[in-house]
């Protein structure tokens, strides 16, 4: 189990606590004072782990003596759950307010975000693996995705390379064959085009020779009957 003790952190580690202060909206003046009780950082903590902390067991209070009382509880029921504790000389810093004790506690609150996101994009990559081993298609993954200010996961499906190549291929080949069918097609509407234009001028051509065959019967009707009266006259005769 890892023990926080007291030490002189880096100027690095200086700078990420204050950064760390900044995001949180703590003023570094005052973190002597606000953080000689535990009940501030239960609260920053609580955002992350609500099952695991309760602030009715961290009331505020003014003295020394309480004060180490709530940080005692305090490394019993939640320090202790991610294998980390704080000696009871530490602890009695704390609670002073002495400099640089909240500092150091802060940066193990840091390191242990750390721990806990890595902890967390281990377990999401596992499940990833186990999305791909259940199915050899379609995967469900999830991915960082900024919402605001924040971070979120959301999931997102995903497929094999090889079967997006696979997938890209067939639709090549289904875009030629298409494109030859719509070659096909116009050449066909060409040709029905043409086929039409030749009818129509069949249609005019027929609409035109029924009048010629009607002055040739009339003609031939009357040379009929120019002989049939020319021979009537011969047998009056």
């Amino acid at each position: 189990m890892h023990s926080i003790s007291r030490k002189n952190l880096s100027s690095e580690e200086l700078e990420e606590v204050h950064k760390w202060l900044h995001q949180n909206s703590i003023c570094p003046q005052k973190l002597r004072r606000d953080f000689s009780d535990v009940l501030p950082l239960a609260e920053i903590l609580k955002r992350d782990y609500p099952r695991l902390i309760d602030l009715y067991n961290y009331p505020k209070k003014s003295s020394v003596q309480l004060k180490l009382a709530n940080w005692e509880t305090f490394n019993f029921k939640v320090l202790s759950k991610f294998n980390m504790t704080m000696s009871k000389e530490f602890m009695e810093l704390l609670a002073n307010g002495v400099h640089g004790a909240a500092e150091v506690l802060l940066h193990e609150v840091i390191r242990l975000e750390k721990r806990q996101r890595l902890a967390e994009e281990r377990n999401a990559a596992m499940r990833q693996e186990q999305a791909w081993e259940e199915n050899d298609e379609v995967k469900t993954v999830v991915v960082n995705k900024q919402v605001g200010d924040g971070i979120v996961q959301v999931p997102q499906k995903m497929i094999l390379y090889s079967l997006y190549e696979k997938m890209t291929r067939d639709s090549q080949a289904k875009d030629i064959i298409i494109d030859a069918y719509q070659q096909r097609l116009a050449h066909m509407e060409n040709i029905i085009k043409v086929k039409s234009e030749r009818i129509e001028e069949l249609l005019m051509q027929m609409g035109k020779m029924p009048q010629k065959v009607s002055s040739n019967m009339t003609t031939t009707s009357a040379n009929c009957i120019f002989a049939y009266e020319s021979k009537d006259s011969v047998r009056q005769r």
